[in-house]
């Protein structure tokens, strides 16, 4: 489905892309810069750390949803400028800079990984608006 969006200026939505993946991680974990975090439906586990960055591994906890729960998300957050960038998922990492033939093809593959990071977490606000709304229900 990444493939049917294309923006003409990639680039810059691509920065907007990891700047609205970083708002909804917030939100669904607004303490991600503390401590590795197991929530609901998510795994968040803090690989590396620096001053103005984190890496973490994004894991969707085990469900019924095999084909969704065996891949992780590898991201780095930037906190200075709020964004929040793939790696690589499920251990598939982009072309290198140096092999790949053009920065097109980069920039194509960084929007491709963002944009599905950006797919998943929309997911998890679902599946959390759900769990929330099926008590409120069975009592009614």
């Amino acid at each position: 489905m990444f493939n049917q969006v294309r923006p003409i200026n990639k680039s810059f939505c691509l920065q907007m892309l990891c700047e609205e993946n970083y708002a909804k991680l917030q939100r669904l974990t607004p303490h991600v810069h503390d401590v590795s975090t197991q929530l609901q439906f998510v795994n968040i586990n803090i690989l590396e750390e620096g001053p103005y960055t984190q890496v973490i591994e994004l894991r969707q906890q085990e469900t019924n949803l095999d084909s969704l729960s065996a891949g992780y998300f590898k991201c780095r957050i930037y906190f200075d400028t709020k964004s929040v960038e793939v790696i690589s998922i499920g251990g598939y990492e982009p072309t290198p800079i140096k092999v790949a033939r053009t920065p097109r093809e980069i920039l194509n593959k960084k929007w491709a990984l963002n944009y599905l990071l950006e797919k998943w977490l929309n997911f998890q606000f679902q599946s959390l608006n759900q769990a929330i709304k099926r008590p409120q229900s069975l009592s009614a």
